[in-house]
């Protein structure tokens, strides 16, 4: 279930020093019904009666409305009091404020000693928190004991479920960077463990709001909050359930509504739509995939950069100091040994697809002036340089998805097996879970290779041809991939014809005069 609130989870979630906080468990049902008492001492208002309890359509553990609820009706407000912004965290927590006053007197410049600044101060203070008499107890003691098979606690054994998948390594630096955060963390709360720490990193990872997208465009700068008791709406179960209800956050009160845009049911669950886009979002954020978002599957990508194609020459000579320096000008970020990190998905149009074609561009790009480099490929990404260039960067992007789609351990078909035949399913965990990313994966890498080896032909055509094959096949201006056939290859090409055209008037003249 999502953002799961079950007293039947292990306790171990829960035990933290009692030295260090002094906090007694309590059953999930009085814990909810003191949190709600808590907030509405704090100014909460409620416009329906809510339930902690499993959802019987759904089977999700979350708010339940006591009785009908008509659409338009506003379920609860949370005054600003209620609405835990990452800066009130991080001023109200000891221990984060031990530790900037450790950095100020050793002389530092100042910045965080977080790898995850924000979601580092939040969950130290909601370790603080859950301190019997804390001003955010009640609330703290509300939440969840435990978020199953969340990526950030994935074993060894649960990562070779991806297989090849690139998700797998940022799985890894996300757990490497939760360790360095814990160290520090540790050095002020010494009686902290690792499994409290990852507990509390779940809790904010899972629950935060971006407030900036729910203030309607009243916002210029995202405030990143934990909003509680709002934190307890799940996402619907696709297929199953549809959002019934709407978060709105005005930035003029610091007033945090729900509004009911459906009619819900007594003992219904409330739901609203996360707006995660593909499995390995809602996995990654909330630890959740789902069976029916397989299609929308994005991914991550990575290669290294600095394999250019080809013997050695003096243009990779130059491409390697060019990106030693796009690195030491902060212009690129990528490991020791050139690897680079990208975002796959089926477009060929907008900032991700920019960059990795910008990339594929560069690693085939020959060049005798390496001052053309900065005219050409500003921070290592180039944009359309010529028709040969892109065929090329095409045609090495198709062999970088290639290589990685074939080092996978278990094919399209035996994934969909798995999927279909139920020999795998949800209560299976993370077995589960990055089945359901790497078949996505697979998917996405396949349709991709289609997409770029049916753009191949078109730089054989002369100008005219491709005109009339846009007008019958990449007409739809919506599309990014049609669009980047009527705009980039077809202006390409009509450059290289036009290059052709005044070279064979040149040879004309040559033959001509030579002749006389």
């Amino acid at each position: 279930s999502i953002r799961r609130a079950s007293a039947t989870m292990p306790a171990g979630w829960r035990r933290l020093s009692a030295l260090l906080l002094g906090a007694a468990p309590c059953h999930a049902g009085d814990a909810f019904g003191a949190f709600l008492a808590w907030a509405t001492d704090r100014g909460a208002t409620f416009g329906v009666k809510f339930e902690l309890g499993v959802d019987e359509k759904t089977g999700l553990r979350g708010i339940l409305t006591s009785d009908k609820v008509a659409s338009g009706t506003t379920l609860f407000e949370l005054p600003s009091a209620i609405v835990l912004t990452s800066d009130v965290a991080e001023r109200d927590c000891v221990a984060c404020q031990s530790c900037s006053a450790a950095v100020a007197g050793s002389g530092g410049t100042g910045e965080s000693r977080f790898l995850a600044p924000i979601h580092s101060a939040l969950a130290m203070f909601i370790l603080e928190q859950r301190a019997l008499g804390s001003k955010w107890q009640p609330w703290v003691a509300a939440l969840p004991e435990a978020i199953p098979a969340f990526p950030m606690t994935y074993s060894a054994e649960d990562l070779e479920g991806l297989q090849a998948s690139p998700l797998r390594r940022v799985i890894e630096m996300e757990q490497d960077s939760c360790l360095q955060d814990f160290k520090t963390s540790q050095e002020f709360m010494p009686q902290l463990t690792l499994e409290e720490y990852q507990w509390a990193r779940m809790m904010v990872k899972s629950r935060v709001f971006g407030l900036k997208s729910l203030s309607g465009g009243a916002m210029e700068k995202e405030v990143i909050a934990m909003v509680p008791l709002a934190d307890f709406i799940n996402h619907p179960l696709d297929g199953v359930a549809t959002a019934n209800v709407a978060p709105a956050y005005d930035a003029k009160t610091g007033v945090f509504r729900v509004t009911a845009t459906a009619d819900i049911p007594a003992k219904a669950g409330v739901y609203w739509d996360y707006g995660f886009k593909s499995n390995r979002h809602s996995l990654m954020r909330y630890g959740f995939v789902s069976k029916q978002r397989i299609a929308l599957t994005d991914m991550p990508f990575m290669f290294k950069l600095t394999d250019f194609p080809g013997p050695p020459s003096s243009s990779k000579k130059m491409k390697l100091d060019f990106v030693t320096k796009a690195k030491k000008d902060g212009l690129l970020v990528a490991e020791e040994d050139g690897t680079v990190l990208h975002e796959l998905s089926l477009s060929l149009a907008g900032p991700a697809a920019d960059k990795l074609l910008g990339h594929a561009r560069f690693m085939v790009l020959q060049l005798k002036n390496a001052t053309l480099l900065e005219e050409l490929c500003p921070g290592t990404v180039c944009g359309p340089i010529s028709l040969s260039n892109e065929r090329q960067a095409l045609q090495h992007l198709d062999s970088l998805v290639e290589a990685l789609s074939t080092a996978y351990s278990t094919s399209v078909a035996e994934d969909a097996a798995l999927v279909d035949e139920g020999k795998v399913t949800p209560a299976d965990g993370a077995r589960w879970q990055t089945l359901v990313v790497r078949y996505g994966e697979k998917q996405v890498l396949r349709g991709f290779r289609r997409l770029l080896q049916a753009m191949d032909p078109h730089f054989d055509l002369n100008p005219w041809a491709l005109a009339r094959i846009v007008a019958e096949r990449w007409n739809n201006t919506e599309s990014d991939i049609h669009r980047y056939v009527q705009e980039t290859v077809t202006t390409l090409l009509e450059a290289e014809s036009l290059k052709w055209a005044r070279r064979k008037v040149r040879d004309d003249r040559s033959k001509a005069q030579g002749a006389a």
